[in-house]
């Protein structure tokens, strides 16, 4: 992350506004962890595991980019930056109060002695030896979470991180523990609103749908030269407007719509707002064959 946080910061020394680019592939992370894996056990290997565990949570964040930075580096800022992409296209929120309770409730019953695997284990029930041997699973918390997923819960305690709620103490191994802001939110004193979790798992079989032919390429082709055209009005890259896998998925499903356009993957309401119309015409009349191309 260090790298990270220097990068942004270059090339705005000279106070104009700077664009920043990440590129990320969950396959890398898969691949990078096997490296780690091959490498002689030791505290070393737990500095890295957590270095890239916490990069990975950074690409995958659905809180402000700028605040997981700066709690990354022990600075418990809580206002968003307002410039990153989570902040111009914000996901879907919920109120969270309840799920933080329970993982932030977890994380203390367990005293604050295990990783965020383990937290989410319990929350969830499972039933394993190292549960039962720990004797956590008489925990009033055990199995209080069973009705979501995995990753959801992943998804909830990365976001408590961020919001530096919790942190991860590198020298016992990544355990979770608590901060003192999150004595507010356990004791019921302050709500919280969190972000819908993405479940990354759906995604590869989405994707898989939406590259597998079917869809009007003619259509996609209008919608590429109609992103590169506001695009260029707007003085930004291609792929703030909309990247190409959401224009498959629009040349796919052809919404028409605000409710439809807002189903297709890597349209929130701010995109909506800001690029919606022109794209829901634009389809509109390649259905209706009033368009002249």
């Amino acid at each position: 992350m260090n790298p990270i946080i220097r990068k942004p910061d270059a090339p705005g020394r000279d106070g104009l506004p700077a664009e920043a680019m990440l590129f990320y592939d969950p396959a890398d992370m898969a691949w990078l962890r096997r490296c780690l894996e091959e490498k002689p056990q030791g505290q070393l290997q737990d500095i890295e595991r957590h270095k890239l565990n916490a990069m990975g949570a950074f690409a995958e964040a659905q809180t402000c980019r700028r605040l997981v930075l700066l709690n990354y580096f022990g600075e418990g800022r809580q206002e968003p930056c307002g410039n990153c992409d989570i902040c111009l296209d914000p996901p879907k929120q919920y109120d969270g109060s309840t799920d933080a309770q329970i993982a932030l409730s977890t994380i203390g019953r367990v005293n604050q002695r295990f990783g965020m695997g383990y937290v989410v284990e319990v929350i969830r029930g499972a039933n394993n030896q190292r549960i039962r041997d720990y004797g956590h699973d008489k925990l009033k918390v055990y199995g209080m979470g069973r009705d979501k997923s995995h990753e959801h819960w992943v998804s909830v305690i990365r976001q408590l991180i961020h919001l530096g709620l919790v942190t991860q103490n590198i020298a016992q191994h990544s355990a979770l523990q608590l901060t003192e802001a999150a004595r507010p939110v356990l004791r019921g004193e302050s709500s919280l609103q969190l972000a819908v979790p993405r479940i990354v798992a759906l995604k590869p079989k989405a994707m898989q749908k939406s590259f597998g032919g079917n869809y009007d390429r003619k259509l996609f082709a209008k919608l590429r030269k109609l992103r590169k055209s506001i695009a260029d009005e707007s003085n930004v890259p291609p792929y703030v407007v909309f990247n190409d896998a959401t224009l498959i998925e629009m040349a796919e499903q052809m919404p028409i719509t605000a409710s439809e356009m807002l189903s297709v993957n890597g349209v929130g309401m701010r995109k909506l707002e800001r690029f919606g119309k022109p794209f829901m015409a634009l389809i509109r009349a390649h259905v209706d064959g009033d368009d002249e191309e």
